[in-house]
């Protein structure tokens, strides 16, 4: 159970995310230097998040243990856990997953905790009935750890949605998902942010074959 104070840093504002019928609050930090050796995006709120946030709400969750990859600031995350999920945050960077204790805070939420991830080296992490990630699947140097760490810790009975935009090393992981063992399905979600044409997001829901 997480306790404590909201500190809200300078730079730092609180938006409000519609998803579905609801209203997310998210505090985000002003754009940040990437000063990793990876490409990172964590402080964006990106039109797949909202749109695996969106897809999560249609599931049935309540008191399953769910963990979402590369959080960022968690709005995935954040959805399930209002969903009744047991919800794990899991970033490499540590100033995300700052941020994503922080949102899961301020929305109310008590049963979840954050930890460090790296996919390469994930150590044990227990398993889990529903895996989140969002445009995680732009780097291909990354797809053979991902593919293993999702053997180690998906649920036999568990599902992996992953969103992100209509692109070549997408295609590519779900291909090798398929060939590793894994039946996906795909579902589009469409989000409309202000100022922008309405976007189409395709959500992959993966399971283990029987």
């Amino acid at each position: 159970m997480k306790k404590g104070k909201i500190v809200v840093h300078p730079g730092c504002s609180e938006i409000s995310i519609p998803v579905g019928e609801n209203s997310i609050r998210m505090m985000v930090p002003g754009q940040e230097k990437d000063s990793s050796e990876r490409l990172t995006f964590w402080w964006g709120i990106t039109s797949a998040a909202i749109a695996l946030a969106k897809h999560v709400q249609s599931f049935e969750i309540g008191g399953k243990q769910a963990i979402e990859l590369g959080c960022g600031l968690g709005l995935a995350g954040v959805t399930a856990g209002l969903c009744g999920a047991e919800v794990l945050f899991t970033d490499f960077m540590p100033k995300a997953l700052n941020f994503a204790d922080k949102n899961a805070r301020l929305n109310g939420l008590h049963n979840f905790a954050t930890g460090f991830l790296d996919w390469e080296q994930p150590g044990s992490i227990g398993k889990f009935d529903l895996i989140l990630g969002s445009e995680i699947l732009y780097d291909y140097f990354f797809h053979g750890s991902l593919i293993e760490l999702f053997r180690k810790i998906l649920n036999p009975e568990g599902t992996i949605l992953l969103a992100d935009r209509k692109r070549l090393c997408v295609s590519r992981f779900i291909g090798r998902m398929n060939y590793a063992g894994f039946i996906s399905e795909e579902f589009t979600e469409h989000v409309q942010v202000q100022g922008f044409p309405d976007q189409e997001i395709s959500i992959f829901s993966l399971k283990l074959s029987t």
